[in-house]
């Protein structure tokens, strides 16, 4: 299965995750690093949004009441 992520050409194998940039720089992902960087881009997953945000202000921010599970905007 093949997919765009950004500039980056992502696509899923057996052995693991391989993404390509467009000037041909690949990086072959084990299935266990692919996991690892899941997990760290779950871990930022929160500061990506914030950093995304402050650079695109167009996007609306949203604060996320975990206990009533309700969503309130943070604009």
């Amino acid at each position: 299965m093949d997919a765009i992520i950004g500039r980056y050409k992502a696509r899923m194998e057996e052995t693991g995750l391989i993404l390509t940039h467009p000037t041909g720089v690949s990086f072959d992902l084990t299935l266990e690093e692919t996991v690892w960087l899941m997990e760290f881009i779950k871990g930022y997953q929160s500061a990506i949004a914030v950093a995304q945000r402050d650079t695109e202000p167009r996007i609306e921010g949203v604060v996320v009441d975990n206990e009533s599970g309700s969503q309130l905007s943070d604009t």
